[in-house]
């Protein structure tokens, strides 16, 4: 069975953002930050963490069968999206330092 697809602003409120952030508006502010995202999704993250996302929020499926479709077990693509989730945190974080006050 098929989840519902997250988009990548989505996946940042699954990053704990905070609604409002200082300076500017707030599109401009939110555009930043998924800038960020993107380029982070692409440069920080390894290839398997980027899949693990890919499918998992992107595509819809569950961790079982992004597992079965990647080779791996659903408690391994748990943990590379945790460590993903956490390090898109880290990079967002070192961004935009107003994060961490949330």
């Amino acid at each position: 069975m098929r989840r519902p697809v997250l988009s990548l602003e989505l996946l940042g409120d699954r990053l704990q953002l905070p609604d409002r952030v200082p300076g500017g508006s707030d599109e401009a502010r939110h555009r930043a930050v998924l800038r960020v995202l993107r380029r982070a999704m692409e440069g920080e993250l390894t290839q398997r963490q980027r899949q693990c996302l890919e499918l998992y929020y992107f595509q819809g499926l569950t961790q079982e069968e992004t597992g079965r479709r990647l080779g791996v077990t659903a408690a391994t693509v748990s943990r590379h999206i945790k460590r993903a989730r956490e390090r898109l945190q880290q990079v967002l974080v070192y961004s935009f330092p107003y994060l961490s006050e949330s």
